[in-house]
């Protein structure tokens, strides 16, 4: 017997333009594989009038009323992708209390507010879904909730924006940083305004849900402080390229002994890592475990496509449960509270690229105490340096530093020093 539920969507732009096209494969693979028939009744946007970029479906009606979809007693799953902050918020409440599961793609307000939305979503008995709010294209959400239920995260390293990640690989190929962001705001891969992308906003936001699921952890930006690619040049792209690396945008949350460190920054990608092989608009995550060890996982972090994809999975979970009478959960995992510090605060050699003649560089660094390896004209390699020294190094107008990936001195935990201590003893 075939199961109908009716669905509700808030928002019509990229990503929900992106849904509709996919919506006939999806709802044909649900009806055959689940038996349950899926009905997209109304559709809620800004501008009735405006023209849109794909067809409805023939039971599809618009309204410009939110309240229209999410207190409609006939819609039992509503998705949000309108992508704003407290409209879809409240939108989202609103559906949840009405006894609506929802499924999002809205990572700026997952990474804000998520955990409210988690516990009211449990309360209300219903199911909150937002794998499309991290890389698209790679089901890292759920294989973070799923496989790696039983074994303990130790580090997760993302390359988690596409349009920064296209933008680093066009520069390392030749471009400018202008002519790479044209590109790809003609491809479709960037935003007009793409302040979010190049800032590191939007990998910050990403990083803060996976800190959710991989180690329970609440992240802020404070703590995160993300440091953007706009500052990052073609040259220095390239001489990194050159001599084995690859700077990369990076999202990094490792936990060490009971503490958890994390950062969004360019850093220097050593060429024998794969993850420094990940070009263009796609995205890797890679995730080291206790039990697994090392693994990555790869796909497009651009372009509706992707996105609407893991919106429908989503989907296609949300009506499972639905038709089976079990709701009331959400992508989680056990809350800690782990002290936070930033990578930066750590000791770590960097990348410098200096515009100072060499003479002046030599005395530069001999009164601030550095150790530089020349690799090229105006490259340098560091030396281990504190955190003090960054930050001179920093307040140097002519000086640019770039973190260099594996480089990080770990503090001592105590059963260190306690060994160290047996040790000196015996």
């Amino acid at each position: 017997m075939t199961t109908t539920i009716q669905v509700g969507m808030l928002g019509l732009g990229t990503v929900g333009s992106g849904v509709i096209t996919r919506w006939p494969q999806a709802v044909t693979t649900i009806e055959e594989t689940q038996g349950i028939q899926l009905q997209l009744t109304k559709v809620a946007v800004a501008h009735l009038a405006r023209a849109r970029q794909v067809p409805l479906p023939p039971e599809t009606h618009l309204t410009d009323s939110i309240t229209a979809v999410v207190a409609d007693p006939q819609i039992q799953l509503v998705i949000e992708v309108m992508g704003t902050l407290t409209t879809a918020k409240q939108a989202i409440v609103a559906a949840l209390t009405h006894g609506k599961s929802v499924i999002t793609a809205n990572k700026d307000l997952i990474a804000t507010a998520g955990q409210e939305l988690i516990a009211l979503a449990r309360r209300e008995h219903c199911d909150l879904f937002y794998e499309a709010s991290v890389a698209g294209g790679i089901p890292i959400l759920r294989t973070l909730t799923d496989s790696y239920a039983t074994d303990t995260v130790q580090a997760v390293t993302g390359i988690l924006n596409g349009t920064a990640n296209y933008i680093l690989s066009a520069m390392t190929a030749g471009q400018s940083y202008d002519q790479a962001l044209t590109a790809a705001q003609r491809a479709g891969y960037a935003e007009s305004d793409p302040t979010n992308d190049v800032s590191g906003l939007d990998t910050t936001y990403k990083l803060m849900i996976l800190g959710q699921l991989a180690f329970g952890q609440h992240l802020t930006r404070e703590q995160i402080r993300p440091v953007g690619i706009t500052t990052v040049t073609a040259a220095q792209c390239q001489f990194a390229a050159q001599h084995g690396w690859q700077i990369k945008l990076l999202a990094q949350a490792q936990r060490h002994a009971d503490h958890l460190y994390c950062r969004v920054a360019p850093v220097a990608v050593p060429t024998t890592q794969i993850l420094s092989q990940v070009q263009g608009v796609q995205n890797g995550v890679a995730i080291r475990s206790q039990a697994i060890g090392e693994s990555l996982y790869t796909g497009p972090g651009a372009g509706s496509t992707a996105t609407a994809n893991s919106v429908l999975n989503d989907v296609l979970v949300a009506t499972r449960r639905l038709q089976q009478g079990v709701r009331g959960t959400a992508l989680s995992a056990p809350v800690q509270q782990l002290p936070v510090t930033n990578l930066a605060a750590l000791a770590q050699s960097y990348l410098l690229f200096s515009d100072l003649a060499p003479v002046d560089l030599q005395c530069y660094a001999a009164t601030n105490q550095l150790v530089l390896t020349p690799v090229a004209a105006g490259v340098y390699r560091t030396d281990v340096l504190n955190p003090q020294q960054v930050r001179i190094l920093r307040a140097t107008e002519d000086l640019q530093i770039v973190p260099i990936a594996g480089t990080v001195q770990w503090p001592e935990v105590a059963a260190d020093r306690e060994a160290i201590s047996r040790a000196a003893i015996g």
